[in-house]
């Protein structure tokens, strides 16, 4: 802010000073009763003039070191703006530094995503190589269909699983919800990890209420078969699933409940945090990523869902996914 930009600013405060003087002095000079020399009059006129002149010249130099701070500030905006000496300089600085908190907020998140999408794009490539591997192993192997329907399986996995993370942050053009027929949705999602039933010989119990509830169908798919193939992969051979519902003052539940080898008390508070793999996770043949659940968590939210996870060691796990009953979307 130079000085002729900040005297153009002040120009109407310093004609209606002079405006004002020189109306005083016009009233002095015609008012027959005052006896005023012309000399005296011209005198003060142009004395109000200077100090006038020499107020905004102070004023000036008592705001020029916060215009420099202000002038300098968008090279490094990492620390707040300070250094405002009056109400009006407080109430802008005030301004500013929110402002810029909140692009250093969005800033960070942006570079958190990048971050993240990176680690995963990393992760997912390196977890698509095992199938792919084992692919070719069973076309040199007479193509051994098991394996080729299973490795094909977890391709298909993988695949979805990209696609769902790639659209986490554009939810909100990607869902509809309406009442759906939670029945249908299980069964289809039990259908689609049939294979890992028949090959742990694993028996499942099914007990789904009628009613309908307000949910996107793809995406609780997706959920459920998440939660499903967890139960499938922490079950030892000819272990039981059941999913059954409950319902509470119109809220409907959804029970998903293994006979398992359960999750470790220390684990439990963290199995839906990106990357958490747990004692479960690390312990030999597994492929967890830590991807999964993570995805799940997020998803829930997003669709107004809640979810909770009750599990003990060597008893097995039960997660519950609680549909709130939203009078305000039925028609």
């Amino acid at each position: 802010m130079t000085f002729l930009k900040f005297l153009r600013d002040h120009i109407l405060l310093m004609l209606s000073i002079i405006a004002g003087v020189t109306l005083v002095e016009l009233v002095l000079f015609l008012d027959p009763a005052v006896r005023f020399n012309n000399g005296t009059l011209i005198y003060s006129w142009f004395l109000a003039v200077l100090i006038t002149f020499l107020c905004i010249i102070f004023s000036y130099i008592r705001k020029k070191s916060w215009y420099s701070k202000l002038d300098n500030y968008q090279e490094d905006l990492s620390k707040e703006l300070s250094g405002a000496k009056t109400n009006e300089q407080r109430f802008i600085q005030e301004k500013i530094n929110n402002i810029v908190l909140d692009y250093r907020k969005e800033l960070t998140e942006l570079y958190q995503n990048q971050t993240d999408q990176r680690e995963y794009t990393e992760s997912w490539v390196h977890d698509i190589k095992v199938p792919l591997a084992a692919l070719k192993l069973a076309q040199d192997d007479e193509l051994d269909r098991d394996l080729l329907s299973e490795e094909t399986d977890q391709i298909d996995y993988l695949v979805d699983q990209a696609l769902y993370y790639a659209r986490l942050n554009n939810f909100s053009n990607d869902y509809l919800i309406q009442e759906q027929d939670l029945s249908d949705i299980v069964k289809s999602s039990i259908r689609n990890n049939k294979r890992g039933f028949i090959n742990k010989r694993i028996g499942i119990n099914l007990d789904i209420t009628d009613e309908k509830v307000l949910t996107d169908e793809k995406w609780l798919s997706f959920i459920l078969n998440q939660i499903i193939a967890n139960s499938l992969k922490y079950t030892d051979q000819g272990g039981k699933i059941e999913i059954f519902t409950t319902s509470k003052k119109n809220d409907v539940f959804l029970h998903i409940k293994d006979n398992g080898v359960g999750i470790q008390p220390q684990d439990v508070s963290r199995i839906f945090n990106k990357g958490f793999t747990g004692v479960n996770g690390r312990s030999n043949g597994s492929k967890a990523t830590g991807i999964g659940l993570y995805l799940v968590k997020k998803m829930i939210d997003k669709l107004g869902h809640q979810i909770s996870v009750k599990s003990k060691v060597g008893e097995g796990t039960e997660t519950i996914i609680t549909f709130i009953d939203l009078p305000y979307y039925q028609e």
